[in-house]
């Protein structure tokens, strides 16, 4: 290109220079250069210092998370979440920082707000199905679903449960006083009180049924076991009570307490004293968590405590623990008829063979030291058994420390914890793990021990199922007793296996005519309701086919009023024991029974065997029969009953289907513009809660299962007397039996037929069964 066709467009002649000088162009460039490096190395005001990074560099999560940026850009990545008013993210905690002890002990306190934990419950967590009921968290049944091998540990082995969750409640006061407040709440018909002489001396433990204040037979509460505690200055009483039943057993001592102004023209002279001094006289303490209680169930549950507990016998051994400084050397005078007697009864083959509710208070070595290597099981010695000893109990043998509240948190702070053990066992000894059971360091612990009887009734249970043995310990020391009687055999269970012994044993486990009782059945009530409407309507059972007035709970007060003249507000289930006796006799001659007082209102505690095959479930129906009914019934079968419902469900289903399209497709229209286009500005309406169903949903359930029962005696082809709370097949009886109520008026409608047998329905089914009936007069 020549210079005269470049100047052409400037208008001029232009010379470049044939040399340049390097030094001199740089100076006159320097401010540019230094903008030009300052852009490079900082990033731009307006991007963050991730986006400065290279592309291959860059991850989304760096923009909440510094640690993914190189170290150089981490503190001013941080100063910019700063400015925006966004604080910082960290990373969460590992796993190993989580689970150091004080973060691990915060935690499980954390999780303990609403519901407690026993000192049990990490070992069930890794183990069992876990339940929160009663404010507790309660271990319900194993996670490798054999409820058979339960069965066989309770019935030839050994069966063992934490039931720490009952409450001990102490009282205080003189025996006259505490006699006198007992008789306003529990009844001698019942059973022996608690001062009698069997249970004041300490000895044994004793139970006791709970009403309201003078309203026997109404105003039921629960059954609550007892033990006497001799202190130096009043007798002490300890209570243990369900969880389900604390609150209202709080709240009646706190009426008896408070409210001790009676009449006085209505109280002889010489009890006006004892009547108006409750509040006095008398302290009521309440213990939630103090103690830790085992039930050992089975025959072999004795061999584990003689093979878990070893007692010490010498003064000089427990002198070293601290606990024992708060106490006299006189209180350990009998530790060595405790541990003779206790070596003694080492070779009974059952706990049913000894006294029965007799009370074991011994002072054992750390349960850790008596741990075997492996998991074996128990073996009663072969020695022979000599009936002189088994009589010859220590006066002294029920005295124990463990009553001595004070004395709790001594044991549980000088405890070892497992680590420490370990260290001690492995690291101080010329052999390592050789055991010094003569330690200083391992403390000796105060345990009780109480035994259970079984079943006692004859009739139709085998003497002796169910026994065992209950044992108290201290707190702390939950866990290293658990994990020996695991590791000599014994198998753990949870609450199922409680609901389950108690129907093996033919007993009821929470009657329905108690405040837990009513919980519990809406409780169950709720859960079966909720799973029958989850069924599609074509496998639900139509029970107003099948003439099922209430398939889910018991009406009891419907029925009660169907067999009396007038209507009953409230029931109560009969537990005097000479009436329950005699109603058994009346069954078994088949004769009538005399009235009695308030027979309208009373359902009786039965149980029922099926004569022939028939598998038995929960709210069956039991019901009268005719004449001519157990010689043809296998062909005793419920009619079929129309359904007025059908049409209106169908009816109201199909039209909450159209409903549902007429809406998806108006939806639809909605999302989606004139155009086209997606409407934004239109939003979807929030769901309900799922807890409360619609309209829709509460009148077809009500087409399904009616609410407004009125009469439930004549619903079906034959009178209803009662129904089943519990029904299975019994593994006892090798054959179905249930355990449930009836009317007293309905029994004697039965005997007055000279029958000693009733007709069986479950809720799903057509089909009339026969069954024997039994008296249970442990209600």
């Amino acid at each position: 290109m020549g210079s005269s066709e470049f100047d052409a467009t400037l208008g001029g002649d232009e010379h470049l220079p044939f040399s340049v000088n390097s030094l001199k162009f740089a100076a006159s460039r320097s401010i540019e250069i230094a903008a030009m490096t300052e852009s490079i190395l900082r990033p731009s005001k307006t991007k963050l210092i991730f986006q400065s990074l290279p592309v291959h560099m860059r991850r989304r999560v760096m923009s909440h998370n510094a640690k993914r940026l190189p170290r150089r850009h981490r503190e001013g990545h941080l100063e910019q979440l700063t400015k925006s008013g966004l604080p910082p993210k960290q990373k969460r905690p590992s796993r190993k920082y989580r689970r150091r002890p004080g973060n691990l002990l915060e935690e499980y306190t954390r999780r303990q707000r609403n519901n407690v934990w026993l000192e049990t419950h990490i070992w069930h967590a890794k183990r069992f199905h876990m339940i929160k009921r009663w404010s507790y968290s309660i271990a319900y049944a194993p996670c490798d679903k054999a409820f058979r091998a339960c069965y066989r540990a309770s019935s030839a082995h050994c069966l063992l449960q934490d039931i720490s969750y009952y409450t001990p409640i102490q009282i205080t006061g003189p025996v006259e006083i505490l006699k006198e407040m007992f008789s306003n709440i529990t009844n001698s018909s019942c059973g022996l009180g608690v001062c009698a002489k069997a249970f004041v001396d300490g000895k044994r433990e004793g139970s006791i049924h709970l009403y309201e204040a003078k309203s026997y037979p109404f105003g039921y509460i629960g059954k609550v076991t007892f033990i006497w505690h001799n202190t130096e200055s009043n007798k002490c009483l300890w209570l243990f009570v369900h969880p389900a039943q604390i609150k209202q057993v709080e709240s009646l001592f706190t009426d008896l307490l408070c409210n001790t102004q009676n009449s006085i023209n209505e109280v002889p002279e010489k009890k006006r004293k004892l009547t108006n001094n409750y509040s006095e006289n008398i302290k009521v303490k309440l213990f939630p968590g103090t103690y830790n209680r085992f039930r050992l169930t089975g025959p072999k549950s004795h061999a584990v405590l003689t093979h878990s507990l070893k007692c010490i016998q010498n003064l000089e051994t427990i002198k070293q623990n601290k606990w024992v400084s708060n106490t006299s050397d006189s209180e350990f005078s009998n530790l060595k008829e405790k541990e003779q007697y206790w070596q003694n009864i080492s070779s009974v083959a059952s706990p049913s063979e000894l006294s029965q509710r007799m009370i074991i208070g011994l002072v054992v070595k750390d349960p850790r030291l008596s741990r075997p290597k492996i998991r074996t099981k128990a073996v009663n010695s072969m020695k022979e058994r000599n009936l002189q000893y088994l009589l010859n109990i220590p006066p002294s043998i029920s005295t124990s420390h463990l009553w001595n509240t004070n004395l709790h948190d001594v044991i549980k702070k000088e405890k070892l914890c497992c680590a420490k053990f370990v260290q001690h066992v492995t690291k101080t000894r010329l052999v390592p793990g050789e055991i010094n059971e003569n330690d200083p360091v391992l403390q000796s612990v105060p345990v009780v021990l109480v035994q259970r009887p079984g079943s006692q009734d004859p009739d139709f249970k085998k003497i002796g199922y169910g026994s065992g043995w209950d044992i108290i310990i201290p707190p702390g020391y939950g866990l290293p007793f658990w994990q020996t009687f695991i590791m000599f055999g014994a198998r753990s269970g949870g609450l199922r296996e409680s609901e389950h012994l108690t129907f093996e044993m033919g007993e009821c486990y929470f009657p329905p005519d108690s405040e837990s009782g009513k919980e519990e059945e809406e409780r169950i009530s709720a859960e079966l309701k909720e799973k029958y409407f989850r069924l599609p309507p074509s496998k639900r059972v139509n029970y107003i086919k099948l003439a099922i007035v209430s398939p889910f709970i018991c009406p009891w007060k419907i029925l009660l009023t169907d067999w009396s003249s007038g209507s009953v507000e409230s029931f109560y289930v009969l537990r005097d024991k000479q009436l329950l006796c005699n109603l058994q006799d009346c069954i078994q001659q088949k004769k009538e029974f005399p009235a009695i007082e308030k027979s309208s209102s009373c359902l009786v505690p039965i149980y029922l065997k099926m004569v022939n095959k028939g598998n038995l479930k929960r709210n069956a129906l039991i019901c009268l029969p005719e004449k001519d009914d157990v010689s043809n019934v296998n062909s005793l079968f419920e009619p079929h009953h129309e359904d007025p419902n059908e049409v209106l469900r169908k009816k109201k289903r199909k039209e909450h289907k159209a409903n549902i399209r007429r809406l998806k497709k108006k939806a639809s229209i909605l999302k989606k513009g004139q155009y086209g286009q997606v409407n934004t500005t239109t939003t979807r309406p929030k769901n309900k809660a799922k807890s409360e169903p619609s309209e829709y949903v509460k009148s077809i359930r009500e087409l399904w299962v009616p609410s407004d029962v009125k009469s439930v005696r004549h619903s079906c082809a034959r009178q209803i007397m009662g129904y089943l709370t519990h029904g299975a097949f019994s593994f006892s009886e090798s054959q179905s039996c249930g355990v449930g109520y009836i009317a007293f008026n309905a029994l004697n409608a039965l005997l007055k037929t000279k029958q000693n047998q009733v007709l069986v329905r479950n809720t799903s089914s057509r089909k009339y069964r026969l069954a024997n009936i039994n008296i249970i007069k442990v209600p």
